[in-house]
């Protein structure tokens, strides 16, 4: 029985100190959330003023996504409908963020976004809550994965 008490706490120690090791100390997550919250309305900035350079740093160019019509589109085909203007953004503000870390180049974002707008021709103008995955390759923050839900009460113009 004192064996199985012992290799109990010992599993338990190792279990804890794994799991503390990749959270790191709580003002070190809130600055690595703030910075991650800045990294993506830095990404809203650069939709709404068409900078392109940024957004083809920033978005990894395996990411999809998912819109809120269900529709999924890649980075070329965002990029294409960017700068032909077919999509175009006139007005965003962020709000309500919630970021979640999966160890130390994994991180996941959501939050609520009033967006005014087109995309080809139709107003996609509203409120959304999108959600983001955002990882770390080269010691660079990039999207890898976002999705959009319309929220209230206009329906999505289809595409």
């Amino acid at each position: 029985m004192k064996i199985i008490i012992a290799l109990l706490l010992i599993g338990f120690s190792f279990s804890t100190a794994f799991a503390q090791k990749g959270t790191g100390t709580s003002a070190s997550n809130d600055k690595m959330k703030a910075m991650i919250i800045q990294l993506d309305k830095d990404w809203a900035a650069a939709t709404l003023h068409n900078d392109m350079a940024f957004m083809k740093k920033f978005v990894a160019d395996d990411c999809l996504f998912t819109e809120a019509d269900g529709t999924v589109a890649t980075k070329a085909e965002m990029l294409k409908d960017m700068e032909s203007g077919a999509s175009k953004t006139t007005a965003n503000e962020t709000s309500n963020y919630s970021v979640r870390f999966f160890g130390p180049d994994v991180a996941i974002i959501r939050h609520d976004i009033n967006v005014a707008g087109m995309d080809k021709g139709k107003d996609t103008s509203g409120d959304y809550r999108r959600m983001h995955v955002f990882v770390r390759r080269n010691g660079q923050w990039v999207v890898v994965d976002s999705q959009s839900v319309r929220i209230g009460g206009k329906a999505m113009a289809t595409k």
